[in-house]
């Protein structure tokens, strides 16, 4: 008998516990939990690679209970699957939970089961990582040292869409501490995403021409190690739900908003951008996002024509 991952399915509606289980229960070993204090008892007792949490849920949410789970169990893989979910919830479940993807119910059986399927290689990949603080040093993988040779002694920080004074007491208090740039358009941002090891991006939405989701896409799949910051004053659902499925976007932040959460939002995507440095290249293959089902015409701003503005200016700075 073949030794089977555990995953933990968690919602307070049990016919929709019993037909997930009876998809996923073939290939996975399936724990199931009708509220949040169930599902962390479990999580305490199995080693569970997948939690998939329903939201709306009685005592405790489902951006509570993966906020929990992210305690708890870093490596374990969060995925929020839900028929209704209100923006708080959303942004909550992005920002503290970090969920790895948002799927809406009714959910087709094959995008749940390719969602935990490539949960479980992440979590497997993850797990082989566990060196002590001297091997991390010395077995730094190859894309990462020429990254580690080039940078600064700051973090390279790119805000992509702001105009100069909307960002200003930003870039002036966070200087200290990071190589702040800045890029009012696609084109700019990609000459200097081209020519520079970015740590962070923090980006508007609103690019003009260009769907912003597509503009990050562009750059994620690039470089999978450059951690995915939103700010801005686009807050939509859907939206919401195709950065985290199409960026693997870190945080999710409404404006207005602070000098102490950039700070602490930072803080954060820098530590978790050093992750990614120590990740081996087929890990970081794996947490590359998907690419866009094929469209039959490209307009001005798709994924297409982004691209193709990302190589020019790659060959434009290759022999620099």
């Amino acid at each position: 008998m073949k030794n089977l991952s555990h995953i933990l399915l968690v919602d307070d509606e049990p016919l929709m516990l019993s037909s997930l289980k009876g998809l996923l229960e073939f290939d996975y070993h399936v724990h199931t939990a009708e509220n949040g204090n169930d599902a962390l008892e479990i999580l305490h007792q199995h080693p569970i690679k997948v939690v998939i949490s329903d939201e709306r849920m009685p005592h405790m949410p489902g951006h509570e209970l993966l906020r929990q789970v992210k305690i708890a169990s870093p490596r374990t893989i969060r995925v929020l699957l839900t028929g209704y979910a209100d923006l708080e919830s959303v942004i909550k479940s992005v920002n503290a939970g970090e969920i790895f993807r948002y799927l809406n119910k009714p959910c087709r059986p094959e995008m749940l089961q390719s969602v935990v399927r490539l949960g479980v290689q992440i979590y497997d990949r993850m797990s082989m990582l566990n060196p002590s603080p001297i091997e991390v040093v010395r077995t730094v993988p190859a894309h990462a040292a020429d990254m580690l040779k080039k940078v600064s002694a700051k973090p390279a920080v790119l805000f992509v869409g702001y105009a100069k004074e909307e960002i200003a007491q930003f870039v002036e208090k966070l200087s200290d501490l990071y190589e702040v740039i800045t890029a009012d358009t696609v084109e700019s941002a990609f000459e200097i995403f081209s020519k520079r090891n970015i740590s962070v991006i923090i980006s508007e939405l609103n690019l003009g021409e260009y769907d912003g989701v597509d503009f990050l896409q562009t750059l994620k799949q690039e470089r999978p190690q450059t951690v995915i910051v939103v700010l801005t004053d686009i807050v939509d659902v859907k939206l919401i739900m195709r950065a985290v499925n199409e960026v693997n976007v870190f945080k999710y932040i409404p404006k207005p908003t602070t000098q102490e959460q950039i700070e602490r939002t930072l803080r954060e995507a820098t530590a978790k951008n050093n992750e990614y440095l120590q990740y081996p290249e087929p890990l970081l293959q794996a947490v590359r996002p998907e690419t866009s089902s094929p469209q039959i015409a490209q307009p001005k701003g798709t994924n297409e024509d982004l691209k193709s503005k990302l190589r020019a200016a790659q060959s434009l700075f290759k022999k620099g």
